[in-house]
């Protein structure tokens, strides 16, 4: 599975305890855990603004020893390009919507965006 960046800002500030379980229930289950180096991005960038870059430094850090990271590469930013023009969705989207497609993976998301993959919903 790759989990998209929504998934990671739900576990990182959970609105009740139920969705914090669903959450871990997701971790737990998955047999790959993938990320996209776009949503580490997303994870210092949102984390950085809301609490500082100490607790956006310990997001990525604990992100990167529990996922491997799959890194943005010609494949997938040619398939993004194609994707965000077809859909006319945000660039980081089309990029981590084409990892999904290139490792051949769901994504594990709330986004109504990623309709090219299978999606995991959050």
């Amino acid at each position: 599975m790759l989990f998209e960046t929504r998934y990671f800002w739900a576990r990182f500030t959970p609105a009740e305890p139920n969705q914090l379980r669903k959450l871990k229930d997701l971790f737990d289950r998955a047999q790959t855990r993938l990320v996209s180096s776009i949503t580490l991005y997303e994870i210092m960038k949102l984390s950085v603004e809301k609490e500082g870059k100490d607790v956006a430094d310990t997001r990525v850090k604990t992100v990167r020893s529990e996922f491997k990271v799959v890194n943005v590469d010609a494949e997938i930013s040619s398939e993004a390009g194609i994707l965000a023009a077809r859909l006319r969705i945000p660039m980081a989207d089309a990029l981590i919507m084409a990892t999904a497609k290139k490792m051949r993976v769901p994504c594990v998301t709330d986004d109504p965006h990623y309709s090219e993959v299978k999606r995991i919903w959050i």
